[in-house]
């Protein structure tokens, strides 16, 4: 066995992997990984931000899940919203407890081998020390500077209300002020007092101190599915993990002799196109949810049309910024963590002068009174994050994820099914150009943008009713995928993906 990290950014990398080499376990490495990424990257992810995990414990053969979203607080009142048909992405509404902090307590409690103090100290540092912007860093910050150039918590960020420039070495002391708070009174702090208080007024108290207070992170089972020859595991409601394992195990049950796109596609619409209906926040009631069952995917298929593109037209319902990283251990611990500001830097509302923003999942929540997805306090969003994880005889195999929004599980069965038909390596399948949907809702039809494609693919597809657009170049959105997967000698290798210039992989084998 070996270690292995993949993370979007070098420092996440370099830093994560130095938790590893002092004795820390993969647990220990991804709170350090995602706690720098944060750092370095607020424009995917940060302390103000969501998490989940899925953790492989290599004693039990079998994952754990970590869900560490946050509720809608108590202030909000959707009335004052009415006219509206979205909920504005930098509005207080927007802005649902922030989990990620709740969620490094618990793998930290639960898994972790360093103490959490030591962790915090990596990140302490680097805020003070410094580090060099980055491209993507640099057009967030240059797209929100109307918004943000005024805020306490951007200090860092700008001056005279620009944004630093690509390379600039910049400091963020006052988020090390706030994670030295951390270290000093536990990671619950966050949650309590003056950050707390701090939270509660930059959102007008539509997040009360009892909703941040109260707030804890959860064990849950993972949802799974056996889909050719290996067990899938993804997240549970209200997320749309289920949306990978459900389209590739359909692609299963349609029989085909080779590899068909427009199948691939036709699958992943069939099952998107009721996403809206069936996701939201099941709480206790996990039974419901019928995303992963045989049945409803069995019942599903029959839509399926080999020779041409389909609406798909379900009844209405009854009732951009992530950061993804992976980690092994040589003990075989496997981590696979996603977290989120959700729209770039998040809701741009900064909190107060503690250097860090408020993610705004809450525009996941619709503003359809009867729908179970409604805005409603004490209830969580429809998440677009989904991260995977892979085992085979009760061992870990693969695990893969991405950002990306609601491209996630369309980017994800692009790269996984080829590996599962043992068409390809990760590494070559990586390098493949990639397509995405637009607009999947119900009663919409085939629409998909391809970075690159061939004449010949573009009129097989155009001949079963597909629009094409041909956009000839590889881009960020459409990535990065992280993968860490197991050799044919029983090593974990890590790949990274081309989209992002700043991903990295450490393998110490």
């Amino acid at each position: 066995m070996n270690d292995v990290i993949v993370s979007p950014h070098f420092l996440s990398t370099d830093i994560g992997s130095n938790i590893l080499k002092k004795g820390g376990n993969a647990v220990d490495a991804a709170i350090a990984t995602n706690l720098i990424q944060g750092i370095v990257a607020p424009e995917t992810c940060g302390i103000g931000g969501d998490l989940f995990a899925i953790i492989w414990d290599p004693e039990k053969g079998k994952p754990t899940f970590l869900d560490a979203s946050g509720y809608a607080g108590a202030g909000v009142n959707p009335k004052k919203l009415t006219g509206l048909d979205e909920i504005p992405l930098n509005h207080p509404y927007s802005v649902t407890v922030p989990g990620a902090v709740a969620g490094w307590h618990e793998l930290n409690k639960k898994y972790g081998s360093t103490p959490i103090g030591d962790i915090l100290e990596v990140g302490i540092d680097l805020c003070h020390r410094g580090f060099d912007v980055s491209e993507e860093l640099h057009k967030s910050l240059n797209a929100h500077a109307d918004e943000l150039g005024g805020e306490a918590s951007a200090f860092s960020f700008y001056k005279n209300n620009l944004p630093y420039e690509i390379g600039k070495k910049i400091r963020r002391p006052q988020l090390g002020k706030t994670l030295e708070l951390l270290q000093k009174k536990g990671l619950e702090y966050f949650y309590q007092d003056e950050i707390a208080k701090s939270i509660s007024d930059s959102v007008f108290n539509v997040l009360t101190l009892e909703d941040l207070s109260n707030y804890k992170a959860e064990w849950k089972e993972p949802l799974h599915l056996d889909i050719f020859g290996h067990k899938a595991w993804t997240s549970q409601p209200p997320t749309q993990g289920y949306l990978t394992l459900s389209t590739l195990k359909a692609y299963e049950l349609v029989e085909t002799e080779e590899f068909n796109l427009h199948q691939l596609i036709e699958m992943y619409r069939i099952f998107a196109s009721d996403r809206d209906n069936i996701l939201y926040d099941y709480k206790d009631k996990l039974e419901d949810f019928i995303g992963t069952d045989l049945r409803y995917i069995e019942e599903k298929i029959k839509l399926y049309n080999s020779k041409k593109s389909e609406l798909y037209n379900f009844p209405k319902p009854h009732g951009g910024g992530t950061a993804y990283m992976n980690t092994v251990d040589k003990n075989g611990l496997g981590v696979s963590l996603i977290q989120s500001n959700f729209h770039g830097i998040g809701s741009r509302i900064g909190v107060g002068n503690y250097g860090f923003f408020l993610h705004n999942r809450g525009c996941g929540f619709n503003l359809e009174q009867k729908h179970p997805n409604f805005l409603k306090a004490g209830n969580k969003p429809l998440h677009t994050l989904s991260p995977t994880l892979w085992s085979k005889d009760d061992n870990l195999e693969f695990i893969i994820g991405t950002r990306g929004g609601r491209y996630q599980p369309q980017l994800l069965v692009q790269v996984i099914l080829p590996y599962l038909l043992n068409l390809e390596s990760f590494e070559n399948i990586i390098k493949k150009p990639r397509w995405v949907i637009d607009y999947f809702g119900s009663n919409t039809s085939s629409k998909i943008k391809f970075e690159k494609i061939s004449n010949n693919e573009i009129q097989i597809l155009k001949t079963k009713g597909h629009e094409v657009t041909n956009e000839n170049e590889y881009r960020n959105a459409y990535g990065p995928i992280s993968i860490i997967y197991k050799d044919k000698e029983e090593n974990y290798q890590g790949v990274a993906d081309i989209r992002v210039g700043t991903e990295k992989v450490f393998n110490n084998l």
